[in-house]
């Protein structure tokens, strides 16, 4: 065998000496992952059916309803890209894992998509979708066509889709992939499920969140609570970070602290399993559900067990804006779609008597656009202006915590 050959080698079996390691004990998580699934399920549901969360004047008055309208443009440039990857003239045939209520919809109707499966565990949020699907279909006859499935995206869809198998071009989930990190088993099962749905050369694209990111915060909220296990024995029970419009809480089942050599000047650290790390997300106003870390490494692994070959690197939504803010979305610039979709905030170089810049949404957040203000004073465009596309420094922390991942099927 070749040097470069047998490198390679060694480096899966370490890879899957470190998952299989990972694996022990999963049979205990069984009851855990019930439970977790049934939380998945509840919170769903209770979101589909609340009044406000499916009111657009009730979003237009959060807080965060900028930063969503982010959120859905990066998607729509993602989902566009990789639409345009295939050039499939006839139209593409989308699987939307994890849909929820059809966020996506006007997504799909957008391009030349000819059919779009949408599957999801909350079978109140799929009554949704469909309804939404039937309001658009009224106004768009030309629409796509559509079916809908209640089903766990992280079990065994193979009964489920056996007359699918292989039909799609492209297998979409947003916002939920990681929830199959909650054990070896869901992820496994949830990349087969993809790999099963594929044609060869079709692809994968998700989002999750940024592990790197959210260990680096964790660990700077670790070492700046004053309180430490490898100086008095004691231990945190969690450990929590945020801002003003979103609260991230580790509980200490979901890490281990390695203790540093205080004689050494080494510190403590964190260490997070690679299945299993659990922490609540809590974002304005929305109620706590469970999610997992994802470790980039260890997804490439388990995708290519599957023939899922990455083809992009983890991206962070900032730079992704970086890399395509300047681009086109089908026939239309990548520009005029954040106007369109309100995905950014208009920030006025001109202030009101009182001196403060009217209908900012962190107006009287220290610090909320100091970011703009520095731009301006070393951007001479940007100071004859008469308005600035932004979003203030709470919201662009929270962006900061998600990647875009893409996969080809081999």
């Amino acid at each position: 065998m070749q040097t470069a050959e047998l490198l390679h080698q060694r480096k899966l079996e370490a890879q899957q000496t470190a998952v299989d390691t990972a694996a022990t004990g999963e049979s205990t998580q069984a009851n855990a992952d019930l439970t977790n699934a049934a939380s998945v399920v509840k919170f769903y549901d209770s979101n589909a059916r609340s009044a406000s969360a499916n009111s657009l004047a009730h979003r237009q008055q959060t807080r965060i309803y900028h930063l969503r309208n982010f959120n859905n443009w990066i998607k729509s440039v993602f989902i566009n890209q990789y639409l345009e990857k295939l050039g499939r003239n006839r139209g593409a045939y989308v699987l939307d894992l994890c849909c929820g209520k059809g966020g996506d919809q006007l997504k799909w109707a957008q391009t030349d998509t000819r059919h779009v499966t949408f599957i999801d565990i909350s079978s109140a949020s799929i009554d949704v979708c469909r309804q939404r699907y039937e309001q658009l279909y009224r106004k768009r006859r030309s629409l796509y066509t559509a079916d809908f499935h209640v089903a766990d995206c992280t079990a065994d869809l193979r009964e489920k889709m056996r007359n699918q198998q292989g039909r799609f071009d492209l297998v979409s989930c947003q916002f939920s992939f990681h929830y199959a990190f909650e054990s070896m088993k869901q992820a496994r099962t949830f990349l087969a499920n993809v790999s099963h749905s594929l044609h060869p050369g079709g692809y994968f694209i998700a989002t999750i969140p940024n592990a790197y990111e959210l260990v680096r915060r964790a660990t700077k909220a670790y070492e700046s609570s004053g309180q430490s296990p490898g100086i008095d024995g004691g231990s945190l029970d969690k450990i929590e970070f945020g801002n003003s419009i979103h609260t991230i809480r580790f509980p200490s089942s979901s890490y281990s602290v390695i203790k540093g050599d205080k004689q050494k000047g080494k510190t403590d650290s964190l260490q997070f399993p690679l299945f299993g790390s659990s922490y609540d997300f809590h974002l304005e106003g929305v109620v706590d559900c469970p999610e997992f870390l994802v470790y980039p490494p260890l997804l490439n692994h388990l995708a290519m067990e599957q023939n899922l070959i990455p083809v992009m690197a983890p991206m962070g939504f900032a730079d992704f804006f970086a890399q395509h803010h300047s681009g086109y979305v089908g026939r239309e610039s990548s520009r005029d779609l954040l106007v369109r979709m309100k995905a950014l905030e208009c920030y006025p170089n001109q202030v009101d008597n009182d001196g403060r810049h009217s209908n900012l949404v962190a107006d009287g957040e220290p610090g909320a656009y100091d970011h703009v203000s520095k731009r301006i004073e070393q951007d001479e465009a940007c100071r004859h202006s008469r308005y600035l596309g932004t979003l203030s420094l709470a919201e662009w922390e929270v962006i900061t915590l998600y990647s875009l991942v893409a996969f080809q099927r081999k």
